[in-house]
């Protein structure tokens, strides 16, 4: 054999961890001394006490049986389930009676059937192929066969204690005279063409790679395709083998059938139908000494839903003490943004309190905020106009965002907060709400959130889609985390090229992603906002983050403009007390909006710190500068001050909307400043020269025109996904 288990290592010796192993293997050895019906008794009490202590591979063997056995009452499902936990303690001690009894002890419990099947079979000089499925009795029946055939070669799988590895290697090696790694392909083949046997056990779920999915018992089931896979490549027969055990202490019966006709068929999936019937009709006759403990049906067909309790890997676990130890902070901004807002069922519903809904959500629309909800909503009221029928919710992440969309959605369509993705918060929302169909808006990778629709089997499709260059430079077990959620997508629709291929790289699989187009574009078919008119025209500083208002306060009283104002629109409202402690450091004279403070003609900054204007803000200026481009904020959404027709500058930092950026450049729509005195130098030009902003401006409007298809293929495409996908 080229592919050897591990050796023996000096650390078995010395290292703690190995103490356990040895006093296990030991007590194993030393057992093969008492008598055979004691060792089925020693048995039976191990299995007693998993059953009692083993919770995990209770439920899974709990769930397993409801699924396989449907006819069943509970009572007879109990009554395997207890069998079984039995079966897998007896196999404990038959393991240590395989590697190490006599033959003296061992030949009275053999009864071989079928022999003769293997020997026509090897007569072919092609080998053959043992198939079997994973019973509790695998050990001892290698140990039945071993006297009776020198050349079988039972396939294995490496176990995470290495030194219960080697021991384990070592004995099989021992009884059988050889093994071969059930990974190794190559290997298995050279085994047969040297006309040897190869025991192989397919009824495992590996996922969906080499597999296909098959009836077993009634459940559609990952099933391996390897045994067709070798038969085809070697022609060697595939024998049907069992070994059972049999009541009152009577030894073990191994039967060997004749070979499969018509195997392999040509059809991957008829032939793993044709495997799985073979392994359940063993597992019929002896239901107990299956080894109903793994988690069979792991893998689900695309649209059903997880079947077993979701394990939490390391990164799901680490990412839950990364929660716990946000939790306060977390919870006490919440509480105060709830506040501050004056809205209780922010609070509420972010902490997982949901009203329960009548009637399960057809379709649940995410955007995360204003600019989301607002560039989401052409694209819901149409779905709603064309599907009446349909219940339909928004949910968004921010108060603002709650309320820009109960101020703009159309009847019959509820709102929610998206709750904080904390597990129960997110299981909460989910058994609450019930929809059958999710779409995100542009990118929300909340990995709790993710993970569990995917496990309720909740399509999630993602319109709009993007992938900021930050999302790369995230902690690589949290970037991990964000590339299993674009996995569990059903369907992306990217807004550019590059989105698409920052998806594809995220492990986005290819027939799942495409490139839709932006769809914010769509708003510019919205009615122009009510400009909101002030004593003076303004230019407008919109979405500004920390640094950006000082340094464009002390920008415009350089400039020393009397006939327009500043308007500053800040991204966050809260930021009201730092702003103006800045603004008063320069000894400049400025009127606060949600003070009502009047302008005067010695005014010349007027901070709007009022929700829900901007827009409004938009619609009335001469120009519009657009904040978080002059920091490494990555920028804002320039698309709605083109669908209000204004002249629009920006900083060098647009990494969050590149191919806005782009589009504005190529048709002259837009001007990019390099830094605050190219910023004061353009905006002296523009307020010099109005009619130029205004061209500036017209541009920008056409360029939204433009653009007007992509509404009309979202709506068109994400009908096709809802009609696909909705359970």
């Amino acid at each position: 054999m080229s592919d050897l288990p591990n050796q023996f290592e000096w650390r078995f010796i010395y290292h703690p961890r190995f103490w356990l192993t040895w006093i296990i293997l030991g007590l194993l050895r030393l057992s093969v001394l008492l008598p055979y019906r004691v060792l089925l008794i020693l048995g039976q009490l191990v299995g007693f006490l998993l059953l009692v202590l083993d919770a995990e591979h209770r439920r899974i063997t709990r769930t397993n049986l409801r699924l396989c056995f449907p006819q069943l009452d509970s009572h007879a499902q109990r009554r395997i389930l207890r069998e079984s936990f039995y079966s897998s303690g007896i196999a404990l001690f038959e393991a240590g009676l395989s590697w190490w009894g006599s033959e003296k002890k061992l030949s009275p419990l053999f009864h071989l059937q079928g022999l003769e099947h293997l020997q026509a079979a090897l007569q072919q000089g092609k080998g053959a192929i043992f198939l079997s499925g994973h019973y509790t009795t695998l050990e001892i029946g290698a140990r039945i066969m071993a006297p009776h055939v020198s050349n079988l070669r039972p396939t294995y799988k490496r176990t995470r204690d290495p030194l219960f590895n080697w021991v384990m290697t070592r004995a099989r090696i021992r009884i059988s005279g050889g093994l071969v790694n059930s990974a190794n392909m190559r290997e298995i083949l050279r085994e047969l063409k040297n006309n040897n046997i190869i025991w192989y056990a397919p009824d495992q779920d590996f996922g969906l790679k080499s597999s296909v999915f098959a009836p077993f018992m009634g459940v559609a089931t990952a099933t391996l395709t390897l045994p067709s896979r070798l038969a085809k490549a070697s022609a060697a027969p595939v024998l049907p083998w069992y070994c059972e055990r049999l009541a009152h202490g009577q030894g073990y019966r191994v039967r060997i059938e004749a070979p499969l006709t018509n195997f392999p068929s040509g059809d991957d999936v008829t032939d793993a139908t044709t495997v799985n019937a073979i392994i359940a009709t063993h597992v019929r006759h002896v239901p107990g000494q299956y080894l109903w403990g793994h988690r069979r049906f792991k893998t689900r067909p695309l649209g059903e839903p997880m079947v077993y309790a979701p394990r939490r890997d390391w990164r799901l676990r680490r990412y839950a003490w990364f929660n716990f130890l946000l939790a306060a902070p977390l919870l006490i901004y919440t509480v105060l943004l709830a506040y501050r807002n004056r809205d209780l069922s922010y609070l509420k519903q972010r902490l997982g309190f949901y009203p329960p809904t009548a009637v399960p959500v057809d379709l649940w629309f995410h955007a995360a905020s204003v600019g989301e909800v607002i560039a989401l909503l052409p694209l819901l009221n149409e779905i709603q106009r064309r599907q009446p029928q349909k219940k339909i919710i928004l949910s968004t992440f921010t108060p603002t965002g709650g309320a820009t969309a109960r101020k703009l959605l159309l009847p019959g369509v509820d709102h929610y907060y998206l709750p904080i993705d904390w597990v129960w918060c997110v299981k909460r929302f989910l058994q609450r709400i019930k929809p059958r169909c999710a779409i995100f808006m542009e990118t929300e990778l909340w990995p709790n959130l993710h993970e569990f629709c995917f496990n309720y089997a909740i399509p999630v499709l993602i319109v709009n889609g993007r992938i900021s260059a930050r999302t790369f430079k995230a902690p690589i077990w949290l970037f991990q985390l964000s590339c299993r959620s674009v996995h569990y997508a059903r369907q992306i629709l990217a807004r550019s090229e590059l989105d698409m291929t920052h998806f594809l790289k995220m492990g986005a699989n290819t027939s799942r992603v495409e490139m839709a187009g932006n769809i914010k574009f769509a708003i510019a078919n919205q009615q122009v906002a009510d400009p909101i008119r002030l004593d003076r025209p303004y230019v407008l500083a919109a979405s500004t983050h920390d640094d950006e208002e000082y340094r464009l306060a002390k920008l415009w009283q350089a400039m020393q403009i009397t006939s327009h104002l500043l308007v500053i629109v800040p991204r966050h409202v809260h930021r009201r007390e730092p702003i103006c402690k800045q603004l008063r450091r320069l000894n400049i004279k400025f009127a606060v909006r949600s003070r009502n403070d009047s302008i005067d003609s010695q005014t010349q900054i007027y901070l709007a710190d009022t929700f829900g204007e901007l827009n409004r803000f938009i619609a009335g200026s001469d120009v519009v500068f657009m904040g978080g481009s002059l920091v490494t904020t990555g920028g804002h959404n320039i698309l709605e001050v083109g669908a209000q027709g204004k002249a629009v500058l920006f900083g060098p930092h647009m990494e969050n909307f590149l191919a806005e950026r782009q589009l504005f450049l190529d048709n002259q729509a837009g001007i990019e400043v390099a830094d605050d005195a190219a910023l004061q130098d353009t905006l002296r030009r523009l307020l010099s020269d109005p009619d130029q902003a205004r061209l500036i401006g017209q541009r920008a409007l056409a360029t939204m025109q433009s653009q007007q298809h992509v509404l009309a293929h979202y709506v068109a495409r994400l009908e096709e996904l809802i009609a696909q996908h909705s359970r």
